[in-house]
């Protein structure tokens, strides 16, 4: 913090200096990305009406010390020889760096979602397999458990009771039908 009246006042001025230089170069670089944007989609009648409005943006930032004269030389040199290759039949895109980074993002973005979505289908269908893999199998055992799930409503509130009776449902069955199997 300055201590001196005049250091005070020099940071207060300087601040409004600096949100005036903050302005004139705002407006500066609306009117680039306008006249930028109209050279994109090829709209040569648009280009020449926002040329002399950059132009003179541009000399307005010169003028108040914004920018270099020589920047706004090569500025405005820029922006015409836009426009005349436009008029020339060249194809032009004028494209700034910020624009790139989105698109570059977005691009982005879509091939993580694809791979994301193949990964999950591949995962649904290797489900799938083992389902259909298991079912036939459920279908074969299905009348040697038949007795064990009315076991297993017997007692509810016991889990490892369920899984006891059904292992000692199936061992009981599995005799028996031996047994059968030998008096035949």
């Amino acid at each position: 913090m300055p201590n001196i009246k005049s250091a005070e006042k020099r940071v207060s001025v300087s601040a409004t200096k600096k949100l005036q230089n903050q302005m004139i170069r705002s407006q500066m670089q609306t009117a680039l990305k306008k006249f930028n944007a109209a050279i994109s989609n090829g709209d040569i009648e648009l280009a020449k009406q926002l040329l002399p409005i950059a132009s003179s943006k541009i000399d307005n930032a010169a003028v108040k010390n914004v920018i270099h004269k020589n920047a706004a030389n090569r500025k405005k040199a820029q922006i015409a020889k836009a426009l005349s290759q436009l008029e020339k039949g060249i194809v032009v895109v004028k494209v700034d760096a910020k624009t790139l980074k989105q698109a570059e993002q977005k691009a982005a973005a879509a091939r993580k979602a694809e791979e994301a979505e193949a990964i999950k289908a591949q995962r649904n269908e290797a489900k799938k397999a083992k389902e259909a893999a298991k079912a036939p199998a459920a279908k074969k055992s299905s009348t040697k458990k038949a007795a064990a799930p009315k076991a297993a409503k017997a007692e509810p509130a016991e889990a490892p009771k369920k899984r006891a009776t059904r292992k000692k449902a199936e061992t009981a069955e599995v005799p028996d039908e031996n047994v059968e199997d030998e008096i035949k």
